[in-house]
């Protein structure tokens, strides 16, 4: 069954949300929200626990949803759930059997986390789910998330220092509407997340392709075991065993960094490997089984630049990889994006698998093969592209930054033309290579992803180039229409650790000086912000947030951020604060002014300073004693 087929089964998913006391000793409220089949349901009751409880367990029976789903709803709710029950005397009962549901921990060190068993029905926690999406979120709080997929979060909303328990009792105690719509806001916010990310359609995708139960179905060390164990099955072969047999011990080295050309250019192409490390594995026969056969079979194995050694013959894991690859083609020409991405988030675990302390199969000399392969295809591109005249500003892992020293009034289109061409002249020159080098058809292709009209990689301090740190103007291959957008990787604009008044300067610079403003414009920018922060106009851009990861008494150093968490009520895992000049102090607890001029020096100044060599323009601190970029 393909993730085409499976994504048309038509599942019921019922999203449910306990809210309990402070003690977590009383369950308060219960939402529910069914989609996916029969009538759309959403509701939410407040009623004594032992009648609360009987409720949502008859509901759930009669909803009779394949699918439950929640917010962390395996560690907290069900788990609660089930020890309410309990105390209750009342069995939970919630699956298709009169069995009771069981919560079982997940074992330290191996790769299943905690899991429900409700017979009958399968239970998938969003949050778990949200966990393997590409995308990245500043933390993965229900009301964090929604905003970023949905645009919305939850009804009360606490500051970090504040204790969510101590707001949500109150408004159960003072206002009972306000406190069952946020109940009932937590189930549609992870209804309508699954819905946008469509991860329940993935989940079984993932599930009917690798054949295991969709409450496992994310599992990247559990799938590539099914797969690979049925078909060590069908050759009689037997598989190691977890735990017993272990790996090699070896690290593999990571992906190749190369040094960046510090600059400022036009025209940059950029060209990088379509799925690099599957597409090595399938070239190079690199595979579990083939490791162990190598050197006990016909003709010369196939040898890695780290010395791993693989049979020639057609090995398990390239033999997948062929479907998958084919399989995922085929999905994108049937306008299957389920099935694609099912194929493609599978594909590219493998390699992360074969390096895992938690596979059975896993071994440093295969991961290490597949990335000094890595290694050494991103260097032969390299050469491919100088012997033609061309430079390599940059590489990192799969992907190549050249300055082709194209005109630089070159429409977009031709631009774009060339990068085509010099594409398909990579990937003709790489088969033939492989082909002489190793007697083997390369399955590896390089793609030109787009073109940079103007690129940026900065400097670090000292000179050197900063490593996956640029900004350029970005043509996509498939625009042609000449539309630009400005892309930052790495730099202050896109961190964390950097205030918003520095990012938005960064990107108001970024773009003047990619549109050939002048220095005086530049200047003018600087300056502008400079005198805004001064005169008390960017307060609300200047918060630093900063995580705290451990307890404050295990910091070696007393830092701003930890200062200012310090000076909290109570302890948090994100602290934001203000610097003032009697130093770091906490939102909400702010009694100092603020001190301006570090903000000038530690984040206006040094934006500038990286931008001001490109843009050609000196300037002082407007009001201050040094200077800036020199006379």
């Amino acid at each position: 069954v393909t993730p085409a087929a499976a994504a048309d089964v038509p599942l019921t998913v019922l999203s449910f949300d306990i809210e309990t006391d402070m003690s977590l000793e009383r369950v308060l409220a219960i939402s529910l929200v069914r989609w996916g089949g029969g009538a759309p349901v959403e509701e939410v009751r407040v009623a004594p626990e032992a009648e609360l409880l009987a409720w949502f367990r008859e509901r759930v029976r009669a909803l009779d949803p394949d699918v439950l789903t929640g917010w962390n709803v395996i560690d907290f709710d069900l788990a609660t759930l089930v020890r309410r029950y309990a105390a209750h005397g009342q069995a939970s009962g919630l699956g298709r059997t009169r069995e009771p549901d069981e919560f079982r921990e997940g074992r330290k060190g191996f790769y299943m986390g905690s899991r429900m068993v409700v017979r009958g029905r399968q239970v998938l926690d969003a949050l778990r789910l949200v966990r393997g999406l590409p995308r990245r979120f500043d933390d993965l709080r229900l009301g964090t998330v929604g905003l970023a997929v949905v645009g919305r979060g939850k009804t009360i909303v606490a500051e970090e220092w504040q204790s969510m328990p101590e707001l949500i009792e109150r408004k159960y105690k003072e206002d009972p509407a306000a406190f069952a719509e946020y109940c009932l806001e937590d189930a549609r916010l992870v209804r309508d997340i699954l819905m946008k990310e469509r991860l329940i359609e993935l989940s079984v995708g993932r599930s009917q392709l690798i054949g295991l139960p969709l409450e496992r179905s994310w599992g990247s060390v559990a799938a590539f075991e099914n797969l690979y164990m049925m078909a060590l099955g069908r050759q009689g072969i037997v598989a190691p065993t977890s735990g017993v047999d272990a790996g090699d011990g070896e690290l593999a080295a990571g992906g190749l960094v190369m040094e960046p050309r510090v600059g400022l250019y036009r025209n940059i192409l950029v060209f990088d490997f379509k799925s690099l490390y599957p597409s090595i594995m399938r070239t190079f026969n690199i595979d579990p089984l083939a490791h162990e056969r190598a050197g006990g079979g016909a003709g010369e194995p196939i040898r890695a630049p780290n010395g791993a050694a693989f049979a020639r013959e057609r090995g398990i894991l390239p033999g997948i990889l062929d479907e998958f690859t084919a399989s995922r083609e085929r999905a994108k020409r049937d306008g299957d994006a389920v099935g694609a991405y099912v194929y493609k988030i599978l594909m590219n675990s493998f390699y992360g698998v074969l390096g895992s302390d938690g596979c059975r199969f896993a071994s440093g000399s295969l991961a290490g093969a597949i990335t000094s392969f890595g290694h050494l295809i991103l260097r032969w591109m390299r050469k491919h592209f100088e012997e033609r005249g061309f430079e390599v500003l940059y590489g990192d892992t799969d992907s190549l930054f050249v300055y082709a020293k194209l005109p630089s009034d070159l429409p977009v289109g031709e631009c774009l033309r060339f990068g085509a061409e010099a594409c398909a002249a990579g990937n003709e020159a790489l088969d033939a290579w492989v082909r002489a080098e190793y007697g083997l058809a390369s399955n590896m292709e390089l793609e030109f992803e787009k073109c940079y009209r103007r690129f940026l990689l900065p400097a670090a301090r000292g000179g050197e180039g900063r490593a996956k740190s640029y900004a350029g103007l970005a043509v996509g291959e498939e625009s042609g229409d000449g539309r630009e957008a400005l892309e930052v990787t790495g730099m202050e604009a896109v961190r964390s650790d950097w205030t918003e008044a520095a990012k938005t300067l960064q990107l108001d610079l970024l773009g003047l000086l990619f549109r050939d403003a002048g220095p005086e414009a530049l200047a003018a920018r600087f300056h502008a912000e400079v005198a805004a922060v001064r005169g008390g106009r960017r307060d609300a851009a200047l918060v630093y947030r900063r995580s705290i990861r451990k307890p404050l008494a295990e910091y070696a150093s007393n830092t701003p951020h930890v200062r200012a968490a310090s000076l909290l009520p109570r302890p948090v895992r994100v602290v934001r604060f203000l610097m003032t000049r009697d130093g770091a102090q906490p939102l909400g607890f702010v009694t100092a002014p603020l001190d301006y001029e570090h903000y000038v020096e530690r984040q206006l100044a040094p934006v500038a300073e990286g931008l001001a060599a490109f843009g050609g323009f000196s300037a002082r601190l407007p009001g201050g004693a040094r200077s800036l970029f020199g006379d």
